[in-house]
């Protein structure tokens, strides 16, 4: 068995960084879907006061979305300091897979309450969630943002991504 050791490029980590965000979104999509047409007798309800999943999935899909950009902020700052390339593609890959897992842990959680209720509000609460992380789709100008490079960086940056 041979290993490609070749370095990083833009071009590879945008493609990996992309292929996760679509894995993400498609796993969240088809989980929901799956569920929605298995389960019977779905209903909307918002004011059972007994029920304590209608206070802990928002409570934990707010958290979970607040504490994505928190840490891949600070995971952000941190990417600043390499000074290669390379160890910031590596850096910003592993933070957008990190920010992605936990918006979809939520919405994972939403679908299999709702699988264990039928309570559409808790598969809405996934939904708006898949939406926001659809939204967080990459692009090349965001990761080059992202990445904040210097002069030198941005020459290269601008070399591998063709």
């Amino acid at each position: 068995m041979t290993t490609n050791n070749q370095p990083l490029s833009p071009k590879s980590v945008f493609k990996n960084i992309t292929f996760i965000h679509i894995a993400f979104c498609a796993t969240i999509l088809l989980f929901g879907t799956v569920t929605f047409f298995t389960t019977e007798n779905a209903f909307l309800n918002v004011s059972d006061a007994n029920d304590i999943f209608l206070y802990l999935v928002p409570v934990f899909a707010i958290a979970a979305a607040v504490l994505s950009v928190t840490i891949f902020q600070k995971n952000l700052n941190q990417v600043q300091e390499k000074p290669a390339i390379q160890d910031k593609l590596i850096h910003l890959q592993t933070s957008k897979l990190i920010q992605y897992a936990m918006i979809e842990a939520p919405a994972f959680f939403g679908i299999v309450i709702f699988l264990m209720t039928s309570n559409l509000i808790y598969l809405i609460i996934s939904a708006v969630l898949l939406a926001y992380l659809v939204m967080l789709k990459p692009s090349a100008s965001q990761m080059k943002e992202d990445l904040k490079l210097n002069a030198e960086q941005d020459q290269e940056f601008r070399r591998l991504m063709r």
